[in-house]
């Protein structure tokens, strides 16, 4: 993934969780350091689908518990 669609993917999680992007280390825990709860979790996902054009299936949303596991889910996905 490029820089420029790693830091879309900051951007985009920093406005919904209403954290200054230089506040978000990309290692924390997205739950557990930066309080994302289930409702929040589906809005940045449903975000990324629109933002990307990509679908994300359910069953990944599980695996993700960081910002770089995010950026790496869409990497992925994107292909």
């Amino acid at each position: 993934m490029e820089d420029k669609e790693k830091k879309e993917v900051l951007t985009l999680v920093s406005k919904i969780i209403k954290i200054p992007e230089n506040r978000i280390d990309p290692n924390a825990n997205i739950f557990y350091d930066l309080g994302v709860d289930s409702l929040l979790g589906v809005e940045i996902f449903a975000a990324l689908d629109k933002k990307f054009n990509i679908d994300v299936p359910e069953d990944r949303l599980r695996s993700v518990k960081t910002v770089n596991d995010i950026i790496a889910l869409v990497a992925e996905i994107k292909g």
